[in-house]
This record gives C-alpha cells, structure tokens and sequence, in this order.
C-alpha cells in the first residue's frame, strides 16, 4: 500500500514538475534581455553569431493590460529566421496623473521611441533604418499612430483588431482624424507622402463586431465597430494611395490568432 501511494506521488509529482517546465522554460529563454521594468528584447541566436550581417528593429505592441513578451513569444521563431530584434514593451496605454487621452498616447510615443534607441544601443550588428510595428487591440491603435508620425522610420505596419482609428483623411481633431496633428507631433504636419512608403496590414476577426466594445466618439468617422472601422480605415489609406491589405479573419473575434501572426510576418518579410 505504501508502495502504491509512493508510486502515485511520484506520477503526480512528475506531472506537475513537468507542467511547471513547461510554463517557466519560456522565461528562461535567454535571447531575452531586460530594457526596463516593463520591456524586453529578443536578440536571435542568429544575431548574436553572426552580428556582421544586418539585423532588423521589430517593434510588438499588445493590447490594453497585456503583456509585450507574451505577444513576442509569438514571433520568435520569424525573428531567428529574419535577424529581427523584437522590442517588446508592456505600454500603459490609459491616462496617467490627470492627463488627457492627447497626451497619454504622446507619452507612449515617446516611450516607444526610448525603447527602439535603446534597442539600437544595443544591437550587436549593424541594423536596417526601417522598423517593422505589429500591434494588436489597444497596441494596435498606438501601433498605427506610431507609424504617422514616424513614417521616416516604419516600413511596415501590421495593425490588428484596433478599436480606433486616427482616420488620415478626416479633419477632425487628433486623435480622431488629423485635424491639429502637429501639436502632438512635435510640430511636425502629417506627412502623407510618407506615409506611402510604409507596406499596411489592416486586420480584424469577422465576429469583432459588437458597438459596446468601441467607445463612441469615432462613430461618425469610423464606424460602430471594430469591424466598419477597420474596413474604414483601410479604405481611408487606399484614397492616400498607401499600400494596404485589408484581410477579414473569418470565425474570429477579439483575439490574436495564428493566423494573424502569419500574415504579420509575412509583411514584414516583405518589406
């Protein structure tokens, strides 16, 4: 009888040893190195043995309360195949201390800025000027205006399942349209013609369509839903002239999908 509870013990032990691996081993993976309190970075084995050839900046932003590694975990397997150096940051996308939605969504900027400089810091090779940004649901909002503003040093942009857009074609007051831009830009006006040198994945799931997730105050511009908003937005690049690909993501709702990885990876790779 003891023998048996022996046993037992054992094969439960094992087990759940065996699941505590399997949730911590990606933590120890140790491409990953600290930026901040807040913020990683993955440095690929293929970077780190070969540092002569050019690597490249991917910047990955994930949603309201979410954390940046777990959505670069995602990527890591492109990252090694591509030489991408993942900045993986965990924003905190709400108002701090009184501020507006205007200036939380510039302190965010600035923070990401800070991020990839340090990143380039960093680097043990040489990097390409573009940078790649991947958002999804809040992230994919400041991934978007990330890549207005700074259109200079995006060449890709992947923006998934954002519950706003700033439409590019709407006078109405940032971060609606672009109405008054260069007061959040450092005094800089929306540059279209930059704009057109970044490749765009508008995304979405077909069934992230209810107006109670989407606060109101873009229906006018954008549409009631995260689904009409996207059609909206992409459509509102197309009159730019911008190179965009809209894909709708069938039996999906509000979530990051393999699917949607693929497709972010396969933009990036071909920009």
């Amino acid at each position: 009888m003891r023998q048996t509870l022996a046993i037992a013990f054992l094969v439960v032990s094992g087990l759940a040893l065996g699941l505590a691996t399997v949730r911590i081993a990606p933590r120890l993976d140790a491409r990953w190195h600290a930026l901040d309190s807040s913020s990683v970075l993955f440095v690929p084995d293929s970077v780190s043995r070969d540092p002569s050839r050019a690597a490249r900046i991917v910047l990955v932003l994930p949603g309201l309360g979410g954390v940046g590694r777990d959505l670069g975990d995602a990527f890591t397997d492109a990252a090694e195949a591509n030489r991408w150096l993942l900045v993986a940051p965990s924003p905190v996308y709400d108002p701090l201390g009184g501020e507006t939605l205007e200036y939380a969504d510039l302190r965010v900027d600035n923070e990401l800025l800070d991020l990839v400089d340090r990143a380039t810091r960093r680097s043990p090779a040489p990097l390409t000027t573009g940078i790649g940004v991947v958002g999804f649901s809040r992230g994919a909002q400041q991934a978007h205006r990330f890549a207005l503003r700074h259109s200079d040093r995006v060449t890709a942009l992947a923006s998934l399942s954002a519950g706003t857009y700033t439409m590019p074609n709407s006078q109405s007051p940032y971060p609606i349209g672009i109405g008054g831009f260069e007061q959040w830009d450092g005094g800089r006006p929306f540059d279209a013609a930059g704009l057109r040198r970044v490749n765009v994945l508008v995304g979405v799931g077909a069934l992230d369509e209810n107006p109670a997730d989407v606060v109101r105050a873009w229906d006018a511009v954008g549409g009631t839903t995260r689904v009409e908003r996207a059609v909206r937005f992409a459509h509102a690049l197309t009159d730019l002239e911008v190179t965009v690909r809209f894909q709708l993501y069938p039996k999906t709702g509000h979530v990051f999908t393999p699917a949607m990885r693929d497709d972010a990876v396969a933009l990036l790779r071909a920009t």
